[in-house]
């Protein structure tokens, strides 16, 4: 019951992640899985290890976060309860105490891949910026209801777990996003309106928050139809765009921030 995963080391100080793009359940948990295909993709961030193809190292999961949430702690990795899992029923029968002891290996497996590569970049250049890609449903009432963009920003930075020493760059960060459009529109940025970042940015940061920043990017799913899953590929390849050409930006910020090693 390993985690699937790509890893793609290009060199450099910038990743990029999408530790919630994968849909794949291994074999011995598939008859107890309560939910449906669709029920899972909804929750899910497809399309994400697409926005990850921007010339930077980048990991991809391929795994189904509703087998081991990497983006949780350790406790919470495996949704036992709906109140982990936004009410749904995940098993018709929980995994074993041996299923439970693999999914937890597998989980601590990336995570020690995680630190070797952040390790191995704070050696060579003195410092990481990580973009922790995922994405979120604005339509949690049906395919037609109205998004309230007041409340849901298109892209929200969620960057709380960071140490304060990287404000200034995390400021160069979201002004970089709004000075760009999407569909010849503005593009709506803001920070921890939705989401703060997750337990993967508080777990790299209290180990390495004083060598770099984890950038935790939530795109609305208005690249896709979130009820059905069908993409709009135009629309993605703009966003992979922005975030293609944000990688220089974002190292020169740091320079002219913190100077280079």
């Amino acid at each position: 019951m390993d985690i699937q995963y790509v890893l793609e080391e290009k060199g450099g100080p910038i990743f990029a992640l999408a530790i919630h793009d994968g849909h794949q359940l291994a074999d011995q948990l598939t008859p107890i899985m309560n939910l449906s295909e669709s029920e899972r993709l909804r929750e899910e961030d497809p399309f994400t290890g697409m926005l990850t193809d921007i010339d930077t190292n980048r990991l991809i999961v391929n795994t189904s976060r509703f087998q081991v949430d990497l983006n949780r702690s350790i406790q919470d990795a495996v949704y036992l309860h709906p109140d982990q899992a936004w009410g749904l029923q995940v098993w018709k029968e929980e995994p074993t105490k041996m299923m439970l002891a693999e999914l937890q290996r597998s989980y601590h497996y990336i995570q020690k891949i995680l630190s070797l590569v952040i390790e191995n970049s704070i050696q060579k250049y003195g410092y990481f910026i990580i973009y922790d890609i995922h994405s979120y449903n604005a339509k949690r009432l049906g395919p037609d209801e109205i998004v309230d963009t007041e409340a849901n920003p298109q892209i929200n930075i969620g960057t709380l777990n960071n140490k304060g020493i990287w404000r200034p760059l995390i400021d160069s960060f979201i002004k970089y996003l709004k000075d760009h459009r999407i569909q010849d529109q503005p593009i709506d940025a803001r920070e921890n309106v939705k989401f703060s970042g997750g337990y993967l940015s508080k777990w790299i940061t209290s180990k390495y928050g004083q060598k770099g920043c984890v950038l935790s990017i939530e795109f609305r799913k208005d690249f896709m139809n979130e009820w059905n899953g069908i993409p709009h590929l135009d629309h993605i390849e703009s966003l992979r765009k922005i975030l293609h050409s944000s990688v220089s930006f974002i190292k020169k910020s740091y320079q002219n921030h913190y100077g280079s090693k």
